[in-house]
């Protein structure tokens, strides 16, 4: 009888030592999820400040571009200028291909994730409406280049002139990248 009673006892014993090491485990596992999430929302918040900072000195470039290269554009400077065009455009575009970069490491830290906090969340949703309105942007102002370069390219062949420019080509398109089916910045 008393090896029985023991038995239960031990058996109870080791039943209450499982339970409550798988019940630690599982607080302990907790415990590292909740700091790899928190690690994590940190990582947004340092990639969102990298990516915020480089839409505004994409704001800054862009306004100084207009001012001093697509509101200067005559017919009688776009040839000897073309070149210097062409290279702003190029330094525009790189710039852009960098944002796009910062982008790329957003959508990793924010697919299909909720986090705890509304701030990294509202992070996760507007990165993209930026996003969208950067490269509606860029391509915008080289539509206008571009057909500023056409209308050009027709007055000379008008005035029978051999000189032609070519337009700047991009494989950039306009996106809709948030999927609200609006294009932000295609105005």
């Amino acid at each position: 009888m008393k090896i029985r009673k023991f038995a239960y006892v031990l058996l109870t014993f080791g039943m209450i030592m499982i339970i409550s090491g798988g019940f630690s485990s599982f607080l302990v596992g907790l415990k590292k999820d909740q700091e790899l999430v928190y690690r994590r929302m940190e990582d947004v918040s340092a990639m969102y400040e990298t990516f915020n900072t480089q839409v505004s000195l994409f704001g800054d470039y862009r306004e100084d571009f207009h001012e001093s290269v697509l509101e200067n554009l005559y017919y009688d400077t776009m040839f000897p200028t073309d070149n210097l065009v062409k290279e702003e455009f190029f330094q525009y575009e790189e710039m852009v291909d960098e944002i796009g970069d910062s982008v790329k490491e957003l959508d990793r830290l924010c697919k299909d994730v909720y986090y705890p906090k509304g701030e990294i969340n509202n992070i996760c949703l507007n990165y993209k409406i930026m996003y969208e309105q950067v490269i509606n942007y860029f391509v915008l102002d080289v539509e206008d280049y571009n057909e500023n370069v056409k209308k050009y390219n027709e007055y000379q062949a008008s005035i029978s002139s051999t000189s032609s420019i070519k337009i700047y080509s991009t494989n950039k398109k306009f996106i809709d990248y948030n999927g609200d089916k609006t294009f932000e910045g295609k105005e």
